[in-house]
């Protein structure tokens, strides 16, 4: 996405583009979550896939077991996402 170029309307369908072999990866029914510290990143994975996406230090975190809402977070987007 490249940060806010992406975000401007003349940018916008070459920064998806460019990140088009992410979100076809992201995709798979294997990946449960993505990650990215760009905010500008965030949305667009998020608009091109149907999975949630987290800030690295918080998927350590999770992982870490020190932010142990984030899970119960992600299980409720699951549920979300099977419902709809």
């Amino acid at each position: 996405m490249a940060g806010v170029f992406g975000l401007k309307s003349k940018n916008y369908r070459n920064s998806l583009r460019s990140g088009w072999g992410l979100l076809s990866t992201m995709r798979d029914s294997e990946i449960q979550v993505g990650t990215t510290e760009c905010s500008a990143c965030k949305i667009q994975m998020e608009q091109g896939t149907s999975k949630p996406t987290l800030h690295p230090l918080k998927l350590l975190a999770l992982a870490y077991n020190i932010m142990p809402e984030l899970e119960e977070q992600l299980r409720g987007a699951a549920r979300d996402l099977i419902v709809s």
